[in-house]
């Protein structure tokens, strides 16, 4: 379809690790994205010794390293410092960020910024504080600044205001996503198109402030625990709905965009 690189979470009980190189392994071009990867669960050494023992195509791989429940500027720091000394300069190392403070320190030592549940005028701001980072950023780095990459929810179809609303309104319960909210002066972003043909014009904005639009699929997934098979297939059709939508190569001329995984990782990022 066109899209340039692909992502998957790592959050419990997934391992967008194993997710990850699962991908890699069954490609050849396309790259492959974990963010993010919290560096108070998962610490460097361990991380590095499973890629490694994987023997994947780290060339092709973006790992992005976000604060967890630590909140700490200095941990990730230390984190994405210890992973590049670790992998060497073929992984593209990220940082996950919504604040000031993260995104500075993702210009000054990151390739790529992973920013989330953010409008395209909170993005340019976000790349303000990326570029005062990059203004101090390390040596030997491949780029003078780092990509600026985004998680953008799409709903499409009857209700699709509504599960973007509720999706933010799940994030916007925990404090860092609660700051990022009222920082806006919204309650939720995200493209909610009831008729999908226009939703490749919803996401220009987001395509204009970024390097990359990270097109994240917000469908009514099935409760039960052991679904019907025809509410397996009807997700399905929406996640390939959408990705007919956004595919650069597709009908619609759009931004250039990725394509989140579907299953249960994806259901928080750092």
């Amino acid at each position: 379809m066109g899209y340039s690189s692909v992502w998957t979470n790592d959050a419990p009980p997934g391992d967008g690790l194993a997710v990850a190189g699962a991908m890699l392994a069954a490609t050849t071009a396309i790259r492959v994205g974990v963010g993010a990867v919290p560096s108070d669960r998962r610490p460097p050494a361990g991380v590095a010794e499973q890629l490694l023992a994987a023997s994947l195509p780290l060339e092709r791989l973006v790992l992005v390293v976000g604060s967890g429940g630590s909140a700490s500027v200095e941990v990730v720091r230390q984190a994405v410092t210890e992973l590049r000394d670790r992998l060497g300069a073929e992984v593209s190392l990220g940082v996950a960020a919504m604040g000031p403070r993260m995104c500075r320190l993702g210009g000054e030592i990151a390739d790529l910024v992973l920013l989330n549940w953010m409008t395209p005028e909170r993005m340019v701001w976000a790349r303000r504080q990326v570029r005062q980072g990059a203004a101090g950023r390390a040596p030997g780095l491949r780029a003078a600044e780092p990509e600026l990459a985004c998680y953008v929810r799409v709903s499409l179809g009857q209700g699709a205001a509504l599960r973007v609303g509720a999706e933010a309104a799940r994030y916007g319960a925990m404090p860092a996503y609660a700051r990022n909210f009222s920082a806006m002066g919204v309650a939720s972003v995200g493209v909610a198109a009831s008729d999908p043909s226009q939703a490749p014009s919803m996401l220009e904005p987001y395509g204009h402030v970024l390097d990359e639009a990270i097109v994240r699929p917000i469908v009514k997934m099935p409760a039960s625990a052991a679904p019907e098979l025809d509410e397996i297939v009807e997700v399905l059709g929406v996640l390939m709905q959408v990705a007919g939508q956004f595919a650069p190569n597709g009908p619609a001329s759009t931004p250039a965009a990725s394509l989140p995984t579907p299953p249960g990782p994806l259901s928080t990022e750092e």
